[in-house]
């Protein structure tokens, strides 16, 4: 390896044998930018006031960095390593890490305020990384500068949770007898971490950024454009969409990035007094300006749907009555519950992405159609997908539709998928954690670009949907992991509400129990039968891990199988009796022993496939039965499965 870098570098033998191709390429950058092979340090490049407004612009990556670095120290100092923070230049941040190695690193300056690109200190993991845009370990003697060839470094670049550009770059280097090959997997595991707390971070300013904007009642939601600390759009409301479509000439719809301090050049119609900062505290947060006002060209379906959104807002029918308030349906009047309501009220009227989150069974559904019909959108279709419960190849053509031939047994004539349904009124994508990572490519680009491409077809249709999405995974984990594309979970992430755990929600329990037996005394033609105190006061100390489905599910079960005129505890589960004590007393009635079992049995299977949501192969493998028995019983006990 020496022998090759000295041919290299001498001119007597340029051909690198038996040297990485990575290496190789990157010792003729080197010779290229006129590196001196020779070189035994990295070149300071920063006063201490330079090295203040660059640590100053890199706060938020800084911030970040601090907890996983001081996490790692134990780690450093074991090995005889050090950590070390760079800016997307090359320059170095901050370090940390064994003392002996951090004073080894000063006298070839791996330290803050050196700049560490390949074409000021030739190859090593710093430079070499940026350049490439990869993790990269660099190994002793393949470090370019010879002063440097003691050491051996790994590096991963910290991206942006946004746009993936480059935020920093984080090394671990160590003189090469401490140095080992987990450094790199170390490097890369460590930069993943920062990049996930940059997310949390910046969903969190994001959430607040809105959150101002829309509590703030000067502005003219429609005609605006928010932009966030970065000068990138967050939101832009319909009428500016519009103009910004017409002052571009129709060529796409997106609103231009922000200059005043972002440096982005703003647009020439508009002038920076319109661009208005927005604060949370004393921190710039992100900028808000209101598009101009001018005659945009609209067309009869623009202003069809214009004046078709205005009447939703009203809450008026074709008949002329206010329309009954959308979040009726949410019942409960907890604290936690009361405040992810009124966050979706206020979400409802604005047009951006809204994330439900929260476990499985928590209702985002009926918050979801409640936010639909406090929408602009309500007088257009409620399309909801359950993204979880297809498979990968119909869920593509359920969500984008198909033309004709697209596979073997398409409709003749195509068919248009839920999108197309879905324009003109909201599209719920119910557990979208689930969707594969190749169809999220295709998800963000119809709503970035508001048009749908059906399978098989290369025309694209126009659609104008309102998206309402909802997981009960943690999506910010997942993108970290690689399991969700970042680019998409900020799409859709704009604004959320976590919805609270039944367990949570105290007296709205009693509630919901009572409105689920009317409801299914209804739907059954059964009289209607309320439970006793003594039953709500045991629903009430259940911890409900299956939350408001699972509710609805044993009140159904014991509205239906009563033989009181009223619930009690005995028409309750075993499970939920036990655990509440509240297990019925003996009985010497042979009948009525016999009538226990029969509802016991019920009980038990109502239960099995609750928890098993409604799989009957995993329920009847709980119950320890065959599947076609469990299908007997079912009809016996008169169960079935409710209705949406």
């Amino acid at each position: 390896m020496f022998e090759a870098w000295e041919g290299l570098v001498t001119g007597h033998n340029p051909a690198l044998v038996a040297v990485r191709d990575v290496i190789g390429s990157s010792w003729r950058r080197c010779l290229e930018t006129g590196v001196d092979p020779a070189g035994r340090e990295a070149p300071m490049v920063c006063s201490d006031d330079r090295l203040g407004m660059l640590r100053d612009r890199a706060e938020d990556l800084r911030r970040a960095a601090a907890p996983v670095m001081g996490d790692a120290r134990a780690f450093l100092a074991e090995t005889g390593t050090m950590m070390v923070l760079g800016d997307p230049q090359g320059v170095v941040l901050d370090v940390q890490g064994d003392t002996r190695t951090r004073d080894h690193g000063e006298v070839i300056r791996l330290m803050p305020g050196a700049d560490w690109t390949e074409a000021a200190s030739g190859t090593n993991a710093i430079g070499t990384a940026l350049a490439l845009g990869a993790p990269v370990q660099i190994h002793a003697v393949e470090h370019f500068c010879a002063g440097i060839k003691q050491w051996t470094c790994s590096a991963a670049i910290i991206h942006d949770p946004v746009d993936r550009s480059p935020l920093g770059v984080l090394d671990i280097s160590g003189l090469s007898g401490s140095h080992n090959a987990h450094c790199l997997a170390l490097a890369v595991t460590a930069a993943g971490q920062i990049e996930s707390r940059l997310a949390r971070r910046e969903l969190d300013i994001r959430a607040r950024l809105i959150e101002a904007v829309l509590g703030d009642s000067r502005w003219p939601m429609d005609s605006i454009v928010v932009f966030d600390h970065r000068g990138r759009p967050v939101r832009i409301g319909d009428r500016a969409r519009l103009l910004l479509k017409d002052r571009s000439g129709g060529a796409g719809n997106r609103a231009p990035v922000l200059t005043d301090q972002a440096g982005n050049r703003l647009p020439d119609w508009l002038r920076a007094e319109r661009v208005e900062p927005v604060f949370d505290g004393v921190r710039r947060i992100g900028s808000i300006c209101v598009v101009p006002q001018g005659r945009p060209h609209l067309d009869g379906t623009l202003r069809k749907r214009e004046i078709g959104a205005a009447s939703g807002a009203a809450g008026i029918r074709e008949g002329g009555a206010a329309d009954t308030d959308p979040f009726a349906g949410v019942i409960g009047d907890s604290p936690p519950l009361l405040k992810a309501k009124a966050t979706a009220r206020r979400l409802a009227g604005v047009d951006v992405p809204v994330l439900l989150t929260g476990p499985t069974g928590t209702g985002k559904e009926v918050f979801a159609r409640a936010i639909h019909g406090a929408s602009p959108a309500a007088r257009g279709p409620f399309i909801a997908v359950n993204c979880g419960a297809l498979a990968r190849d119909l869920l593509a053509s359920e969500l984008f539709g198909y033309g004709e031939g697209a596979f073997t047994g398409a409709r003749r004539g195509g068919m248009p998928g839920k999108f197309e349904a879905a324009d003109g009124g909201t599209l719920f994508l119910d557990e979208i954690g689930e969707m594969p990572l190749e169809l999220q490519a295709h998800l963000l680009r119809v709503l970035e670009q508001a048009s749908v491409v059906r399978v098989g077809e290369v025309r694209e249709r126009s659609v104008r949907v309102r998206l309402v999405a909802a997981t009960h995974r943690d999506l910010a984990a997942d993108v970290t992991a690689g399991r969700f594309r970042g680019d998409l979970y900020f799409r859709i992430a704009v604004t959320s509400i976590d919805l609270p755990p039944l367990g949570a929600r105290g007296a709205d329990i009693a509630r919901l129990a009572c409105h689920f037996a009317a409801a299914a005394a209804h739907r059954h033609g059964l009289v209607r039968r309320q439970p006793s105190d003594e039953a709500l006061d045991v629903l009430t100390r259940h911890d409900w891990p299956g939350n408001v489905r699972e509710l609805r599910n044993v009140i159904e079960q014991a509205t239906i199988l009563t033989l009181g005129d009223r619930i009690d505890p005995a028409d309750l589960p075993p499970a939920i009796r036990a655990l509440n004590g509240g297990a019925p007393s003996s009985s010497a009635d042979p009948a009525e022993a016999v009538c226990r079992l029969d509802q016991t049995e019920a009980a038990a299977i109502l239960t099995a496939v609750t928890q098993s949501g409604w799989n009957l192969t995993r329920a009847a493998r709980r119950l320890g039965i065959a599947k076609s028995t469990l299908y007997e019983k079912l009809h016996r006990h008169g169960i079935r499965r409710p209705r949406p």
